[in-house]
């Protein structure tokens, strides 16, 4: 039995349903469900396909054409339409129908509710010699976030339309003697009506509502800061981006906003849904703060402006409000802004602190979740952050492979022995690996890889790391001096204040005195009220800090430049941060130099990609599968032969081998299966694509994945899954081009089957799940060459540099032999 099976579809057939919809229905392969093969079933006395439905927009508001331009000129708005229009079809459908006595029943629903109607079954498969179980995600609440989806999506078609275009499935059980024109006729009969009121309701002003909202935060999101990847020379001083126009789009400099009477608090810790208020305390942003507090204007267009109140809230929908409806008597300027008041988290490094229970985590969670844009009345939909934002937390027994640690871990035993007795012997912390990462060596390795991913800001929770990580006292660092760890307290403002990185930090704490030395804004929280604190944490930090964290002028030990580090190879490099922190910055005349070897090293994340052997040893056939639902646990297995009965693993390795846990990942969406299933199916496309491009790294690999799905023409998510070449094993020749391609593989099938449709994933998402891979081995690569005159400039920078600098030196000798 081979896991290969080409079937012909040849009764593809369109449906006329009237109103400008187009309607296709594409049949799925009989099968039965061993070893996960789709094979040929004749048996079968069910047909079951997918209903791919389409209108233009065009024609979807052909009576508006202030709508048509709204939606069409607006990205964050063609994807709040598709997620609108997948939440009205989950409560239009399922609908059933039966004929013909009762013998032939038909069943249209959406992609989610047929995996769960299949999965519901709770039918186990023994997969390449290991028991695993077939687990859908059944859904009671929709999530409060707006997010790409594979099922519904807006798309340009080849006519260069822009199309909203959404799958169902279809399934027509005891019907052999139907004929094909009945079958027609009754998913016409099917169809219509739901149609006909998906119209109404894409129409509507609940709509326009769901979609201005959306877009606002988009807007808010955009004016936090520059994109990272705009040259430096058109960012001035105060962070604006320099326009072709002349003007300037003036950024808050910000890792997030909160604005007032937000709503931050959850029903529960497992509950996505606002708590009531009273007893939720509504938020406001500190009085009299002019670091944190401000007043923005965002402008979101005239037609979205119509359907939001001037703070930025979503209209209430009265019976006297129509469609088009706006502020009439305003200006130009004003129908298109809104003014928002808030609070900002400013870039660099942000504390908040606040006794037990008084709001902190419930702060830092809505910044956390601030990556993705909210529905309405959600409480939190007018909080954004950075969309690079990523949370940092310790990961207990995670798996890590070749990742430069060594600004965080150094000095590592080996564990080594010759004849029994221990030798002594360091690891190499830049390419540092391990099976069961501890917590600090796992939070380390966590930062890292968010850097090398390109996170603008990490969030910290005190709770929920490492303490060796976080900070070590004055006390232990005299107790153990031989500490590997150097923890992230004395690294955050290097970390930012490195022009390779410029990463920000937000850090909730509690319990450690000492990060109020390094903090530049604080937030104390008190009785659920944001209060500006960095006046008190100054003074505090000078209180107990003056006249012992001071080295000769060199600085506050807290704050190590984040910079190559030059040790000589005849002596041991000293972990004791006082120590290092002499090295780092002491001068070292030519004399000291001569004769002795030098090293550098980066404390930078080093270019990695997934080593070629690997892939073609392990993970060249695999496909994803879901441990279970709600379990964050993804699997990879070999979707090769199935009468070897092998996993993605050879038998040499590991049982573990292809296992991905993501439970710690907590920016995936609650207990979403759906956006899990996403980073699967990237990180497929991820080995893939490294194939064909061996000297890209891991960030390069994830720029062209973003490159991918933000191509309207190509579907997003759907593309990646057709474009997976491994496992093309269906044809269907009578659909179009692109339905022939997404049919042409069984991890579509594998999809509908299980999860029914994806969210798309942020790539540090996918690149977690990837670096997650226990049995992913990663190769290193050489520094990119520099640019010569870049580097030309860079050196002269430098120089000026080390010259300001030996001529503080040399000051301060002078005043030292003064006295």
């Amino acid at each position: 039995m081979t896991s290969d099976f080409t079937i012909s579809v040849t009764s593809d057939f369109t449906i006329s349903v009237g109103g400008g919809w187009d309607v296709k229905f594409h049949p799925l392969p009989s099968y039965e469900h061993d070893d996960h093969n789709y094979k040929s079933n004749t048996s079968s006395s069910s047909d079951r396909g997918v209903v791919l439905i389409s209108i233009p927009l065009s024609t979807l508001f052909t009576n508006n054409e202030d709508v048509y331009h709204a939606f069409s000129n607006n990205r964050a708005a063609k994807i709040a339409l598709a997620d609108y229009t997948a939440r009205v079809l989950s409560n239009l459908l399922p609908i059933h129908h039966e004929h013909s006595n009762n013998t032939s029943t038909f069943t249209i629903q959406t992609m989610g509710q047929s995996s769960n109607a299949i999965n519901n079954k709770g039918s186990s498969t023994k997969r390449y010699g290991r028991n695993k179980k077939m687990f859908g995600t059944k859904k009671d609440t929709p999530i409060p976030y707006v997010q790409e989806r594979s099922d519904c999506m807006i798309v340009r078609d080849s006519n260069n339309d822009i199309s909203l275009q959404f799958y169902l499935h279809a399934t027509m059980q005891n019907n052999d003697n139907e004929c094909l024109e009945l079958k027609k006729k009754i998913i016409n009969y099917m169809l219509s009506p739901v149609l006909h009121q998906l119209q109404l309701k894409l129409t509507s002003l609940d709509c326009y509502t769901h979609v201005a909202c959306v877009v606002l935060q988009n807007a808010m999101r955009d004016m936090l800061h520059p994109p990272r990847q705009l040259d430096s020379s058109i960012i001035t001083s105060t962070g604006n981006e320099k326009k072709a126009n002349g003007q300037q789009a003036e950024y808050l400099n910000a890792v997030a906003f909160i604005a007032d009477d937000s709503l931050l608090p959850r029903k529960s810790g497992r509950s996505s849904l606002p708590m009531s208020s009273p007893p939720a305390v509504p938020f406001y942003s500190p009085e009299n703060s002019d670091q944190l507090t401000r007043v923005v204007t965002v402008n979101v267009g005239s037609f979205w402006r119509r359907y939001l109140n001037d703070d930025g809230s979503v209209k209430e929908l009265g019976n006297d409000m129509a469609v088009g409806d706006g502020d009439n008597d305003d200006t130009s300027q004003e129908k298109s802004t809104v003014t928002i008041r808030g609070m900002i988290i400013p870039r660099g490094v942000t504390l908040i602190v606040g006794g037990g229970y008084h709001g902190k985590s419930t702060l830092l969670q809505a910044i956390t979740m601030g990556i993705y844009d909210n529905t309405p009345h959600d409480g939190r939909e007018r909080v954004v952050s950075s969309p690079d934002a990523v949370s940092i937390r310790a990961e207990d027994g995670r798996y890590v492979n070749n990742t430069n640690v060594s600004a965080f871990i150094s000095n590592l035993p080996s564990g080594k022995s010759i004849n029994g007795a221990s030798i002594s012997s360091n690891q190499d912390t830049t390419k540092f690996s391990t099976k069961d990462a501890s917590g600090s060596t796992s939070q380390a390795a966590n930062v890292i890889e968010a850097i090398e991913g390109g996170a603008s800001a990490l969030l910290v929770d005190e709770d929920v790391s490492a303490a060796n990580f976080m900070a070590r006292d004055g006390r232990m660092r005299a107790m153990i001096m031989d500490e590997p760890i150097t923890p992230l307290l004395y690294r955050v403002n290097g970390l930012f204040l490195s022009k390779e990185h410029e990463v920000s930090t937000v850090v909730v704490v509690g319990g450690v005195g000492e990060w109020l030395d390094v903090a530049d804004a604080v937030v104390l929280m008190k009785d659920y009220v944001a209060y500006d604190g960095l006046k008190k944490a100054k003074s505090v930090s000078y209180q107990f800090s003056y006249g012992h964290v001071q080295y000769g002028g060199r600085g506050v030990v807290h704050r190590l430049p984040w910079k190559a580090q030059e040790n000589s190879m005849k002596r041991p490099v000293s972990d004791n941060v006082d120590d290092q922190q002499m090295s780092d910055d002491d001068d070292m005349s030519q004399e000291d130099i001569d004769g002795k070897e030098l090293s550098t090293t980066t404390v930078s994340p080093l270019r990695r990609r997934p080593d070629i052997d690997c892939i073609m040893n392990k993970f060249k056939k695999a496909s994803i599968h879901l441990v279970e639902s709600g379990s964050s646990h993804l699997c990879f297995y070999d979707n090769g032969d199935c009468d070897s009965k092998q996993s993605a693993v050879s038998n040499d390795e590991d049982e573990d081998d292809g296992q991905v846990d993501m439970s710690k990942c907590s920016q995936l969406v609650g207990n979403s299966s759906e956006q899990l299933y996403g980073c699967g199916i990237c990180v497929l496309w991820l080995i893939q694509e490294s194939l064909s491009h061996p000297d890209d790294d891991l960030s390069c690999l994830l720029d062209r994945m973003t490159n991918v799905l933000n191509n309207q023409n190509s579907g997003g998510m759907n593309m990646l899954i057709a474009s997976l070449k491994q496992n093309q094993t269906v044809t269907n020749s009578a659909a179009n081009e692109k339905i022939t391609d997404l049919f042409s593989s069984n991890d579509i099938l594998d999809l509908w089957e299980s999860v029914g449709y994806v969210y798309r994933p942020r790539r540090h998402e996918v690149f977690m799940a990837l670096t997650r891979m226990r049995g992913m081995k990663f190769h290193i690569l050489p520094d990119k060459p520099k640019d010569v005159n870049k580097v030309s400039q860079e050196e002269e920078v430098k120089r000026l540099e080390e010259e300001v600098r030996k001529k503080a030196l040399a000051d301060l000798w002078a005043n030292r032999r003064k006295k």
